[in-house]
């Protein structure tokens, strides 16, 4: 198997690429580090990889601890990419493979930003629609709270998660024992949030 996990390249991205690594999946990485700066679209090099991949891990975003003048630009880094390669991924016709993306616990709740949480909103709607519409191939999506990423939180949260907690979760979900699985939104926040 091979997994694509975009923003790979630090924070739970990285720990994502660790867990499956040692899961024995090979993972690839797209991510400005690796070359991939999706304001400024695609390399085809890197387009060929994705032909191959099994698993596509939607992890990008931005604007959640931070205002974009752009609301439209953090729908794009959030929702448009998601859309967008989880449409690609779709197009190669596999008859097994894992959408999961990583959403928010503000895409449940309010937050302070209302674009992120409109933008975090959308890609959990986005995976259920497509659940149960194409046989082999789960879609289901994990809500981090605050997760410790080397970056400051704007509300001083006393409950906050490593990364490893969601590749945990996400090793997983890509995982035949959760075949059975598919549009599930999944918290993983140490019980931050209220919402059920």
């Amino acid at each position: 198997m091979k997994a694509l996990i975009t923003g790979g390249s630090k924070g739970i991205g990285k720990a994502i690429k660790q867990q499956l690594e040692k899961d024995g999946i090979e993972c690839i990485s797209w991510s400005r580090t690796d070359g991939v700066d999706f304001d400024l679209g695609i390399p085809l090099d890197k387009w060929l990889e994705f032909k191959d991949i099994d698993i596509l891990i939607n992890n990008f975003g931005g604007g959640g601890t931070w205002r974009y003048e752009d609301g439209m630009k953090v729908m794009y880094r959030n929702y448009g990419l998601t859309q967008f390669l989880t449409r690609k991924f779709l197009e190669l016709n596999k008859k097994w493979g894992r959408v999961i993306t990583i959403s928010s616990i503000f895409g449940k709740e309010k937050g302070h930003n209302p674009e992120f949480v409109a933008a975090k909103a959308a890609q959990i709607g986005f995976m259920k629609s497509l659940s149960g519409k194409y046989p082999g191939i789960t879609f289901n999506t994990v809500c981090p709270g605050h997760i410790d990423v080397g970056k400051p939180f704007p509300d001083n949260p006393k409950i906050i998660g490593q990364p490893e907690d969601i590749a945990n979760l996400v090793s997983f979900l890509v995982s035949d024992k959760a075949k059975h699985i598919n549009g599930a939104t999944i918290v993983v926040d140490g019980g931050y949030t209220n919402s059920f």
